[in-house]
């Protein structure tokens, strides 16, 4: 498993080399998980780095990689937590520019878990925000796929972790 997250990072990394000098961006975002999950996790934050080529006028199509890391709440009447979830999500990215500030996105792909307590599953992040031409400020609302292993008996009965947040992108 190890080796199939390295072999998908350095295939990101290695499309990203190939025009640094345009479409590379490396960021970071936060947010808060809601609907039935929030009982079981806090809160979210994570990086990524993406590599998006102009395919036509405003469009822009690519790759995205990053690390997502999920917080975990305390149990209730004790002072034990429950287990957080890392998540690797690998995916396909667009992105279009309804004006030079403004655009919209969309991630569509697979969250590799790095926790031995859960499965990965469907990745899905619709984005929106501001850019000029080093910098990216955005909000996301993101589902990711998420199931907990069976022995893990203490957990609610959720399939699907959704989380709003905001982001900010650095472009190379």
């Amino acid at each position: 498993m190890r080796k199939l997250i390295l072999s998908a990072a350095l295939a990101v990394m290695s499309l990203a080399s190939l025009n640094a000098q345009e479409g590379l961006k490396a960021g970071a975002h936060i947010g808060v998980p809601v609907g039935d999950a929030t009982d079981y996790l806090g809160v979210n934050f994570g990086a990524e780095v993406s590599y998006l080529y102009p395919v036509m006028e405003n469009l822009h199509v690519g790759g995205i990689a990053g690390i997502d890391v999920f917080s975990g709440k305390s149990k209730p009447g004790g002072n034990t937590k429950y287990t957080g979830a890392t998540l690797l999500p690998i995916a396909v990215s667009a992105q279009y520019d309804f004006m030079e500030q403004f655009f919209g996105a969309v991630d569509l792909g697979y969250a590799l878990s790095l926790s031995k307590d859960y499965n990965g599953g469907f990745y899905f992040q619709p984005k929106g925000g501001w850019q000029n031409e080093y910098f990216q400020a955005f909000v996301f609302i993101k589902s990711t796929g998420l199931s907990i292993d069976a022995p893990v008996t203490d957990y609610g009965n959720f399939s699907t972790i959704t989380t709003i947040g905001v982001g900010g992108a650095y472009k190379f």
